[in-house]
């Protein structure tokens, strides 16, 4: 199993923007008004996304072949 080494510091961190689905995103004003995952939306997206990414390294996501399915 793969490791991701050292958490970031502060300034290794980098900013982008997503264009998410409207629902999407009151789903996610709905967990941070619950006060779930962070206090923003961006908080609650960033720990989904980080988490996700986390996972999908674990496992080695980056390095699987699919089959390819038949057009």
């Amino acid at each position: 199993m793969a490791t991701r080494g050292k958490p970031p510091n502060k300034g290794e961190n980098k900013a982008f923007e997503v264009t998410i689905p409207l629902d999407h995103y009151e789903y996610l004003t709905l967990l941070a008004k619950m006060n779930r995952l962070g206090v923003t939306e961006t908080q609650v997206a960033s720990h989904i996304l980080i988490r996700e990414l986390d996972a999908m390294f674990r496992a080695d996501y980056h390095s699987k072949t699919f089959p390819k399915t038949k057009e």
